[in-house]
């Protein structure tokens, strides 16, 4: 068995330190996967009738709008099984949360995709559209206006 001075002598590591050295760069490693990116901006626009008729959306189910005029495009389209916001100038769709309450005609109150999320909220209203990382990235006030198929109104 060699004593542990010499094995320092020669450049080596004893079990401890390579112990301690392995957890310093664990560590490290951890530390820079936990680090979340800055917040990207998020520039919200309206959602036009050539998006709903690019996604086939019916005039049915409800819009969130934060302009009071009669007439003013919804920064959201929102149906049963998903709503559809226009994000840094795309279409971006994002699926109905099954398992989220239903808070006004069909639609539920969270939409779930792959690099954001949105909540909608009632009384007031209210949008809030999450990061990946359920950081705030947009939040507004406004209306959610909904319309139900010519059938179900007949009722």
């Amino acid at each position: 068995m060699m004593p542990l001075a010499l094995l320092g002598a020669c450049g080596g590591q004893t079990p401890a330190e390579k112990a301690a050295s392995d957890a310093r760069a664990v560590a490290e490693v951890e530390a820079v996967q936990k680090r979340k990116p800055p917040i990207q901006p998020l520039e919200m626009g309206v959602v036009d009738p050539n998006v709903r008729r690019l996604f086939n959306l019916s005039e049915h189910g409800c819009g969130f709008f934060t302009d009071p005029n009669p007439g003013a495009f919804p920064l959201a389209v929102i149906g049963s099984d998903k709503a559809v916001f226009q994000l840094n100038g795309e279409p971006a769709i994002l699926a109905s949360d099954s398992g989220s309450p239903v808070i006004a005609g069909n639609i539920h109150e969270k939409y779930v995709g792959r690099q954001q999320s949105a909540q909608l909220e009632r009384d007031p209203d209210r949008l809030t559209i999450r990061d990946s990382f359920e950081r705030i990235v947009y939040q507004a006030a406004g209306m959610l206006r909904c319309s139900e198929p010519a059938e179900a109104a007949a009722r």
